[in-house]
């Protein structure tokens, strides 16, 4: 069953490895995390934070009604 929006409380943030893809994801929707093209910080460690919980806000704001899986992945 896919869901309509962050209201979902049953979607929840996976490690999806399809279709040549590797990384975190939507459990109801093709939604993946894209990395950065360059960390944000004054040090290693306010990076490690800041990259860190940039999967999960990101997460918390898709929407999976715009993002259809493909029929027959899994996640």
């Amino acid at each position: 069953m896919r869901h309509t929006g962050p209201e979902s409380s049953s979607r929840k943030l996976v490690w999806v490895e399809e279709h040549g893809v590797a990384g975190w994801g939507c459990s109801e929707c093709a939604w993946v995390f894209n990395l950065p093209d360059q960390l944000t910080g004054e040090s290693v460690d306010e990076m490690k934070r800041n990259f860190q919980m940039q999967p999960s806000e990101e997460f918390a704001s898709h929407i999976c009604a715009r993002r259809t899986r493909v029929k027959g992945s899994c996640g």
